[in-house]
């Protein structure tokens, strides 16, 4: 048992905590549906949170988005969003020895998916805009492939000396280096309340991501 408390409003949630004797809030995280993340996360910014964890896409609608990572700036509120991929050691290895030189010249990558692109396709744009420091955007191939009756989800990335992938197709589980991704979000909000390390992916990470999304749906702006 968890024990903890539930409260019916974010309101009742910081007014009782303040009678409890587990003492203030210092952290939220918003974990609603990827259409209701926006009223939420524009709620909690008038308290005065160390930090705020979002799940992903940071909104569904993309002036939404941009209207919660202006807020949060305006009120000095630190932003994070739960991508994932930034957070796993092993992929923090491999852009390293990319980043060295180890594997070369790019050659080609590509994602492709089901399930939505903001959703599920949003992890991959993501990654590919962290891993590649939103260099090689451009050369991007997304492929949303609808009607499957089974999961679909891979990233290939071929470099002149090594190829990497990453695969789910159907009942596949996830991948060994993403059985504690969770745990890896939690340390990285620590050390960032510590003072040890920066957020891994903040507000604007997403929000970026998101712009590429919708450009991608070739959604106006």
């Amino acid at each position: 048992m968890w024990e903890g408390y539930v409260y019916g409003s974010i309101s009742n949630a910081f007014n009782l905590s303040k009678m409890e004797t587990y003492g203030p809030i210092d952290v939220a995280v918003v974990a609603t549906s990827d259409d209701a993340h926006f009223e939420p996360l524009k709620q909690l910014a008038e308290y005065p949170l160390k930090l705020v964890i979002a799940e992903k896409p940071l909104c569904a609608d993309l002036r939404q988005a941009r209207e919660i990572v202006a807020l949060y700036r305006e009120k000095g509120i630190p932003l994070a969003v739960n991508y994932t991929r930034r957070f796993i050691p092993e992929l923090q290895e491999l852009k390293r020895r990319y980043e060295a030189g180890e594997f070369g010249e790019l050659k080609e990558y590509s994602i492709a998916f089901n399930r939505g692109l903001l959703h599920t396709g949003s992890h991959a744009v993501d990654f590919m805009n962290w891993f590649f420091n939103g260099e090689e955007n451009d050369c991007l191939v997304v492929n949303e492939i609808k009607g499957l009756e089974y999961r679909l989800w891979q990233i290939q990335i071929f470099f002149e000396h090594y190829h990497w992938c990453e695969e789910r197709i159907g009942d596949q589980p996830v991948p060994s280096y993403a059985d504690h991704h969770m745990r890896y979000v939690a340390e990285n909000a620590h050390n960032f309340l510590e003072g040890r390390e920066s957020l891994k992916c903040t507000g604007e990470d997403s929000l970026k991501a998101l712009e590429i999304c919708f450009e991608l749906m070739g959604a106006k702006k």
